[in-house]
């Protein structure tokens, strides 16, 4: 808990601005807890974003980021043991103004100062919470909407008597509704619906990660463990059914086999090599092979020991590894599956496999954190593997039972 703690101070002290919509300051006792809301840009995000890789790196956290829709981010923070988490709701753009109307940080601005946590005066805050109830539909007889309520009573006089009611009867009056939305019509005057591109729309309708997960990538550079932790957790649930080996996606295809028999011998090439050459098709065919290998496997959990984006990274055993120029083509195309990202200490992954430099760890680490944490849809965790393999499986195991 000392290490998540860090993370928590690392949040309320950050360069991104943070608007925390309702509920006290964001702390420890959130651990294990309701999800805390806040209002954020899409540049704090990165930076938040950019503060968790570094924070898994250094082993204070495992980090979780989930998002469906380009309007929210879902960002989860383990302990290091698996049995605590954080959960934050990060809003880019807020739907839950009445007429279809969106909120977003810059229509906050002239309410902010600085950087780290911010709130907005204490009567938009009572506005905009009751806002939320209406659009959620919340039972307001639940005890923490009572409780919140006559908090939000005790604290605010122009919406006590209103609060009061809701807090008794259990319904939010009609006048209260029209006075909380005035509220925020008086201080958000030209608050508009959010924009999205059709490749936005694409992305968010045919390519997102299922709901009910069928299959994990277990991903990481050479060395970090990923393939023996995912037989390990294979060996720890009956929920795990197989381990499948991500390279079987393309290499088991006719096409690919006729290749390496008449055209590699003409490139000279190793097999390795070979498929970095043609990087861009062996995606195309492990996408193809992916979508068909779902509908193939109907019980239990499938661990990949490969992402996707794996196929599409060059030169991995250099210190410049680098992504595919046709790196769109992720994109286009490839299920959003959730992703395992492995990753371990330089001196762990050396002693396992002296073939990565200590840059290009570096980097591929980097290189695959940006791309999938702040990608939409995306459901990535980071995963430090420091412990034992037993101690590790056990871990993994819990974090994903926290996140099902």
């Amino acid at each position: 808990m000392a290490l998540l703690e860090k993370c928590i101070k690392g949040i309320k002290e950050g360069p991104w601005t943070l608007l925390q919509l309702r509920g006290n300051l964001i702390s420890s006792e959130d651990v294990n807890g309701d999800d805390v809301d806040f209002l954020t840009s899409t540049e704090s995000l990165h930076l938040l974003l950019e503060a968790v890789f570094e924070w898994t790196r250094a082993g204070w956290c495992h980090g979780h980021v989930r998002r469906r829709l380009s309007r929210k981010v879902e960002l989860s923070l383990f302990t290091p043991d698996g049995t605590g988490c954080l959960k934050l709701d990060l809003w880019i753009f807020l739907p839950q103004l009445e007429g279809g109307r969106t909120l977003t940080l810059d229509d906050c601005h002239e309410f902010l100062s600085g950087t780290g946590i911010q709130r907005l005066p204490l009567r938009l805050e009572v506005a905009l919470y009751l806002q939320h109830l209406l659009a959620k539909k919340k039972n307001l007889r639940e005890k923490k909407y009572r409780r919140a309520l006559v908090d939000y009573q005790r604290r605010c006089p122009e919406f006590a008597g209103g609060l009061a009611s809701a807090e008794k009867q259990g319904t939010i009056s009609r006048e209260v509704r029209l006075q909380s939305r005035e509220a925020l019509q008086e201080a958000f005057q030209n608050p508009s619906p959010g924009k999205k591109s059709l490749l936005r729309l694409y992305e968010e309708g045919l390519l997102s990660f299922p709901r009910n997960a069928k299959a994990y990538c277990v991903m990481g550079c050479d060395g970090a463990g990923k393939t023996t932790l995912a037989r390990s957790l294979r060996k720890s649930g009956q929920q795990y059914a197989r381990v499948f080996t991500g390279k079987h996606l393309y290499r088991k295809s006719l096409l690919y086999k006729l290749a390496v028999i008449f055209i590699r011998p003409l490139t000279f090439q190793s097999r390795e090599r070979f498929d970095e050459i043609f990087a861009p098709l062996a995606y195309l065919r492990a996408c193809l092979g992916l979508r068909m290998k779902l509908l193939r496997w109907r019980q239990g959990i499938t661990l990949i020991d490969r992402g996707l984006l794996d196929f599409l990274y060059l030169d991995r055993k250099t210190d410049d590894p680098r992504f595919s120029r046709l790196f769109f083509l992720s994109r286009l195309c490839g299920k959003r599956v959730p992703v395992i990202h492995v990753i371990a200490d330089y001196a762990a992954i050396s002693q396992r496999k002296d073939e990565v430099s200590e840059a290009g760890h570096e980097c591929y680490d980097r290189d695959m954190w940006n791309a999938h944490a702040t990608r939409c849809p995306t459901n990535y965790l980071t995963f430090n593997n420091t412990e034992s393999i037993e101690d590790s499986a056990r871990t993994l195991d819990q974090v994903l039972r926290g996140l099902s």
